[in-house]
C-alpha cells in the first residue's frame, strides 16, 4: 500500500510540469543524432554492432560510451519513428521510477515511510530537473540515475541474504551498475555509493577491520563488473578519459565554479523566467530542512540515511565542478546536478522526517508547491526553444519549395536561454534534409551560434571580394523567423597602417530586452590595439564590453557583448557602433541598427 501511494504522488507531482514536454518540446539538439542513428542502424546504413563499437577518430575531443542509451534509442524508434511524444515519456517513465527506487532504499535504510516518501517527491519534482525532464538527449541523467538506484536496492536487498541468493543477488546489483555508467560515466558515483551502503549493513560486531572485510566482499562483484567494463571501454575508445574535452578537468576547477555549484545544488533559478525572490527564498527552505537533517546524527536508525545523503551530494558536487561549465543564470547543463540531487532528496527527506509529526505535512506541501512553482519556470526556456526551433525549420521548408535553391542560415540558437536548439547545424540540417515536407529541395547549409567564428571568416572573405550573398538568412532571436541577411560590403577598412578590421557585425537579430547582444568582430593588427562596442537608442547611450586584441599577423576572431537595459524603448531604432583605440588614437565604425523585442 505504501508503495501504491508512493507512486500516486510521484507520477502526479512529475505529470504537472513535466507532462508539457510531451507534446511542447520537439527533437532539439543531440535528439536528431541519436534518433538518426537508430534510423539509421535499421534502415542498414550502420551496423547494430556500432553501438557497442563505434568508430573513434584518433585524439577524438569527444569520448563518451554509452552504448545502453543508442541501444534504447535503437529499441524504440521502429514505435516512434522520428516523433518527439514517445521517447519523452519513457524519459518520464525512467524519471519516476528512479524516484521509486529510491524511496525503496530510503525504505530499507530507515525504516521510515515518511522519510522515504517525502525524499521520493522532494527528488521527482526537484526544480533542476528542467533539462533532464524536457531534453530527450538529456535521458543519460534519468536511465543512469534508474540503474544506479537499482543497483543499490538490489545490493541492500542481497544483504540480507545468505548463500547462492546472496551470490545472484550481488551479481544482479553488478550488472546494473553496468548498465549504470553505460548510460553515463558519471554513475561511477555507485561504487563509492555501494561502499558505503554495505559498510552500514555489515553487522561483525563492532570490529572496524571486519567490518570493512564484509562490505569489501558484499561489493567485490561490483567492482569487478565495473572495472572490466571501464577496460573494455577503453578498449573501444582508445582512453580511460573522455576525450580532449569533455570529461573531468581539473583546470575548470575556479572559486567562481565552486560557488556556482554549490548555489545550483541548493537553489536552482532560470534568472529570466523566475523572480529572484526565488532564489532566497529555497536557499531558507532548504537549508531549514537541511539543518533539521543534520539531527539525524543522534538517531542510529536513520543515522545511515545522513551519511548516504552527505556522501552522494559531496561526490556529485565534486564532479560537478570538474565537468563543463554551468551557467548558473540559465540552468545551462544543469543536468548534471541530476546524481546529487538524490543526495539532497534524501537530506531533505531526513529533514521533514525530524520534524514534529503534525508538521511534517505541511512542511512537504511547502516544499512541493515551491518546487513545482519555480521548475515551471525553469523549463519555460526549453518549450520557447521548442517554438523558436519549429518556426526556424519550418520557415527552412518553405524557403527551399519556394526558392529550389541551396539556403545558407547563419545565427541559428544554438543554447537558447539555457535550453540547446541547434548545436551541430551539420547534423541537424542533415536530419532536415530527410524529414523536409514534399517538394522542399533542401540542400545548403545551417549554422549555429556555436559557429560564430567560421561564419564572421566566411561573411569576411565574401565582403572583401565583393560577392553577394545569394538566399542567406539570419535568424530573428524571440520567434525563429528567417530574416535576410544583407552582406557588409564596407569591410575591410584599415583603421590605421598595420591595423585593419576586416568584418564586424551584430550577430543578434530582434534581441530581448535585458539581453546579452553579441558583436563579431575580425581584427589583424600587428602592434595590437583595443576593441570596444556601445551603442545609442535615441538620446541614451549604451556602453558595452572591451578588449584587447594582442598582436599578431593573422586575423583575430574577438567577440563583444551589450547587455540591453530592462528599461530600454522597445520597438525602437538601437544603433550600434565599434570603437577601436591604439594608443591616443581612436575610430569608430558603425554597425547598423536591430530593435529590441519583449520576452
Amino acid at each position: 500500500m505504501h508503495f501504491v501511494v508512493a507512486l500516486l504522488l510521484v507520477t502526479s507531482v512529475h505529470l504537472a510540469t513535466g507532462a508539457a514536454a510531451w507534446t511542447q518540446v520537439g527533437l532539439l539538439a543531440d535528439d536528431h543524432e541519436l534518433i538518426g542513428a537508430a534510423i539509421l542502424r535499421h534502415r542498414g546504413a550502420w551496423t547494430f554492432e556500432s553501438i557497442f563499437a563505434p568508430e573513434v577518430p584518433p585524439d577524438s575531443v569527444r569520448a563518451l560510451y554509452r552504448p545502453f542509451i543508442e541501444l534504447g534509442f535503437w529499441l524504440e524508434q521502429p514505435w516512434f519513428g522520428a516523433q518527439a511524444f514517445g521517447y519523452h515519456v519513457v524519459n518520464s517513465m525512467l524519471h519516476c521510477a528512479t524516484a521509486l527506487l529510491w524511496f525503496q532504499v530510503l525504505r530499507r535504510l530507515s525504516g521510515s515511510v515518511a522519510l522515504a516518501l517525502a525524499a521520493a517527491v522532494a527528488f521527482v519534482g526537484w526544480p533542476g530537473h528542467s533539462e533532464a525532464t524536457h531534453w530527450i538527449a538529456a535521458r543519460t541523467s534519468p536511465q543512469s540515475g534508474f540503474f544506479l538506484t537499482g543497483a543499490l536496492l538490489v545490493l541492500d536487498v542481497a544483504m540480507a541474504h545468505n548463500g547462492r541468493s546472496r551470490a545472484a543477488l550481488l551479481w544482479l546489483a553488478a550488472a546494473a551498475a553496468v548498465l549504470a555508467i553505460g548510460s553515463k560515466e558519471s554513475a561511477v558515483l555507485v561504487l563509492p555509493l555501494a561502499a558505503v551502503l554495505a559498510w552500514h549493513r555489515a553487522r561483525t560486531g563492532g570490529h572496524v577491520l571486519a567490518r570493512a572485510l564484509a562490505a569489501l566482499r558484499a561489493v567485490a562483484p561490483m567492482l569487478l563488473a565495473c572495472f572490466l567494463w571501464l577496460a573494455w571501454r577503453a578498449h573501444v575508445l582508445g582512453t580511460w578519459g573522455s576525450g580532449r574535452n569533455y570529461g573531468w578537468k581539473l583546470q575548470r576547477i575556479t572559486t567562481e565554479v565552486c560557488g556556482d555549484w554549490a548555489a545550483v545544488l541548493v537553489a536552482p533559478v532560470h534568472s529570466s523566467y523566475v523572480s529572484p525572490a526565488w532564489t532566497a527564498a529555497l536557499w531558507l527552505l532548504h537549508g531549514s530542512l537541511l539543518l533539521a537533517a543534520s539531527w539525524a546524527w543522534r538517531a542510529a536508525s536513520i543515522r545511515s540515511v545522513l551519511g548516504l545523503g552527505v556522501v552522494l551530494v559531496l561526490l556529485g558536487y565534486v564532479a560537478g565542478i570538474g565537468l563543463e561549465p554551468l551557467d548558473l543564470g540559465t540552468l545551462q547543463n544543469v543536468r548534471y546536478t541530476y546524481e546529487a540531487s538524490l543526495g539532497l532528496a534524501a537530506l531533505f527527506g531526513l529533514g521533514i522526517a525530524m520534524l514534529p509529526l503534525r508538521a511534517r505535512g505541511a512542511a512537504l506541501a511547502v516544499l512541493v508547491l515551491a518546487h513545482a512553482i519555480v521548475l515551471d519556470g525553469n523549463r519555460r526556456s526549453w518549450l520557447r526553444a521548442a517554438r523558436v526551433y519549429e518556426h526556424l525549420e519550418h520557415e527552412i521548408g518553405q524557403v527551399a519549395s519556394t526558392t529550389q535553391q541551396p539556403i545558407r542560415v547563419v545565427d541559428a540558437p544554438g543554447v537558447y536561454e539555457g535550453a540547446f536548439a541547434l548545436l551541430n547545424g551539420f547534423t541537424e540540417f542533415k536530419f532536415m534534409q530527410a524529414f523536409a515536407p514534399p517538394g522542399a529541395n533542401l540542400r545548403g547549409a545551417v549554422s549555429s551560434t556555436q559557429e560564430w567564428e567560421a561564419v564572421l571568416r566566411e561573411l569576411a572573405a565574401a565582403a572583401a571580394a565583393r560577392q553577394p550573398l545569394v538566399n542567406t538568412y539570419t535568424v530573428g532571436w524571440n520567434d525563429g523567423a528567417l530574416v535576410p541577411l544583407e552582406l557588409d560590403a564596407s569591410w575591410p577598412r584599415e583603421v590605421w597602417p598595420g591595423t585593419t578590421i576586416c568584418y564586424a557585425r551584430v550577430a543578434r537579430t530582434r534581441p530581448f530586452v535585458g539581453s546579452l547582444v553579441p558583436v563579431h568582430v575580425l581584427v589583424q593588427t600587428r602592434a595590437g590595439c583595443e576593441l570596444q562596442v556601445q551603442a545609442r537608442c535615441g538620446d541614451r547611450s549604451l556602453p558595452g564590453s572591451a578588449a584587447r586584441v594582442a598582436a599578431g599577423n593573422e586575423a583575430q576572431a574577438i567577440v563583444l557583448s551589450l547587455r540591453l537595459p530592462e528599461d530600454i524603448e522597445v520597438g525602437r531604432d538601437i544603433e550600434f557602433e565599434c570603437i577601436v583605440r591604439g594608443g591616443e588614437v581612436e575610430a569608430r565604425y558603425g554597425l547598423g541598427r536591430t530593435t529590441a523585442v519583449l520576452r
